[in-house]
Order: C-alpha cells, then sequence, then structure tokens
C-alpha cells in the first residue's frame, strides 16, 4: 500500500526586496503609502507603479541549501525584522523632525540601516562575483595555488585544500558568502558611527531616493572606501531629510542644515548613483528639469570661473 505524505510544501520568500518597502513608503506619491514615481535612466517613460513592485528580484536572498537541495529563506527573514525599524517612532521623527543626530541608539539604528542598505544591493553582490572571478584568475595565472599573496596593499589568505570548491562556486555558493558579508554590517555600521554627521532640511518635499540609495562621493569618482578622508556619504531619509556623512571633523557634528536650493543639485548626485531607477513623491518630469537646470548651472559658474582665471 502506497504511503501518502502528508507533510507539506514548506513556502519560501520569493521576491526579495532589496531596497525595503518600509523605506520606500515615505517616497510615495499617495497618501496610502502604496504607489511610487519611478523612471529608468536607461529606457522608457515615468510610471506611477505599487511600491510593491519596484527594487525586487526573484530569490535574491534565498540560496539553494546544499544539504536539503531546498531554498532557505532564513536571511531574508532577518531582513525583515531589521526592516521593523522603519516603522519605528524614533525613524519617523527623523523623517520629519530635528532629533538629536549624537544620541547613541539614533546613531547606532541608523548606521546599522545604512550598511545593511549598502551590503544588500544587488551592485555589491556584483562587485563580489567580479573579485571572485579576479581572483579565480590571479591563482590559475600562477599556475599553482599560494598559501596567501598580495595585491594592492591587501593580503589574501588561500587554502589549498578548499580552494577547488571556491574556484567552481556555483552561483547559490557566491550568494551564501555574499550573505556572510552581510551578516557581517556591523562592521561597516561601525565606520559610519565614527563619521561626521549633518542633515539638510527642505521646508517642501524635494529629495528623490533610488534603486541604489546609499551614495558615495568622492573627488576622483571612484571609491576608495569608506574610511577614506575625501569620502562623504548621501542617503535619502525621506523627501525632507537627507542625510549626509563625512570625514571633515573640523566642522560641528550633529547639525542640521537649510535646504539651499531645490535640492536638483543633491538629486542629481544620488541620480547618478542608482543602478537604474530613481523613485520619487512627484512626476519625475518634474525632478529631471530641475536637475538639468541646476546642471546648466553648475556648468555656466565653472565656465565664468575659467574666463575669469584666464582673464
Amino acid at each position: 500500500m502506497m504511503k501518502v505524505n502528508n507533510q507539506r510544501k514548506v513556502q519560501v520568500t520569493k521576491r526579495c526586496h532589496w531596497v525595503p518597502q518600509a523605506y520606500l513608503r515615505a517616497f510615495a506619491a499617495d497618501e496610502q503609502g502604496r504607489k511610487i514615481w519611478r523612471f529608468s535612466k536607461e529606457a522608457g517613460e515615468p510610471e506611477l507603479k505599487p511600491i510593491d513592485k519596484v527594487a525586487v528580484s526573484f530569490y535574491l536572498y534565498v540560496p539553494v541549501d546544499p544539504d536539503t537541495g531546498h531554498r532557505n529563506d532564513s536571511f531574508e527573514q532577518k531582513l525583515s525584522g531589521l526592516e521593523s525599524w522603519f516603522g519605528d517612532p524614533v525613524w519617523k521623527m527623523l523623517q520629519t523632525d530635528m532629533v538629536n543626530l549624537g544620541w547613541e541608539p539614533i546613531r547606532k539604528m541608523v548606521s546599522l540601516l545604512v550598511a545593511t542598505m549598502m551590503l544588500r544591493n544587488p551592485r555589491h553582490f556584483g562587485f563580489y562575483k567580479r573579485w571572485h572571478r579576479w581572483l579565480c584568475e590571479e591563482v590559475s595565472a600562477r599556475g599553482e595555488v599560494p598559501s596567501a599573496f598580495e595585491h594592492r596593499d591587501k593580503t589574501y589568505d588561500i587554502d589549498p585544500a578548499s580552494w577547488p570548491a571556491f574556484r567552481d562556486a556555483t552561483e547559490d555558493d557566491l550568494k551564501r558568502n555574499w550573505i556572510k558579508e552581510m551578516n557581517g554590517s556591523a562592521h561597516y555600521a561601525s565606520m559610519l558611527m565614527k563619521m561626521r554627521w549633518s542633515v539638510l532640511c527642505a521646508e517642501e518635499p524635494a529629495f528623490i531616493t533610488t534603486d541604489a540609495p546609499v551614495t558615495f562621493i568622492h573627488p576622483s569618482l571612484a571609491f576608495h572606501g569608506i574610511n577614506n578622508p575625501e569620502t562623504s556619504i548621501l542617503f535619502p531619509i525621506s523627501p525632507t531629510r537627507l542625510l549626509c556623512m563625512d570625514h571633515r571633523m573640523s566642522e560641528p557634528d550633529n547639525q542640521y542644515y537649510p535646504l539651499n536650493g531645490s535640492g536638483a543639485a543633491e538629486n542629481l548626485l544620488l541620480w547618478r548613483n542608482s543602478l537604474e531607477y530613481m523613485f520619487s513623491h512627484r512626476h519625475t518630469d518634474e525632478v529631471c528639469e530641475s536637475m538639468v537646470a541646476a546642471e546648466d548651472q553648475l556648468k555656466a559658474a565653472a565656465l565664468r570661473s575659467e574666463g575669469s582665471q584666464s582673464a
């Protein structure tokens, strides 16, 4: 007689949002917090999209467990728990009020949210996959597996016994290693806590956000690490609050400054850092018009400066 297996198949999370829906609701275009304006910098027209349909990917944080052969969404569940902070009264105050940025619980909460938002982005997974490919090519070019080697003042330790498994890693293997790094986000959060914080305040909603909200700025236009003295970070908290972090320790810390202008210059920096999409509470045509005008003003100012220097 055939045995009937009544055990239900365990449901795992399929749709993984790398920009939390709870975060995006602050930028919603409707009072219910359900829809948001989205615009691609590659193609297409502006769209008023349901928030649950943006910045989402199937099984992004749900790799197949090699021991069971089934997908494991434990890290996705961990992220969901962390995202509940976006509904915390303290976070709500950050969106509209002027709270004490030097208060340690706030710095810890914001730093961990920002660090996790940085690491969980698909861009970071892309960085990790390119690094893995580069390391495999470097070792292959040497003809043998060293126990360690140096590159750009960094030492990489290698276990020759486990090298074949590392070299032949699947997408799910790489994803599990990425998740291990995300589990160490407190390390990056501690760096953010040590930076100088300030917030730009707009009287009327002005700031956008994107599908890569944590924006790094450096004079070289390249990423040189969080601790580089010339690194600055922008993170939009709400349409009226933009968090700025830098290493200008000679300047006052934990300050609120009124926005000078329309926010177009800041939005341009955020937009350039995006993977593809901007998200906004207002029609993105208006946002783009203001950014184009701001860029034209910057170019005109640069030309005037060059003219005065050559005169």
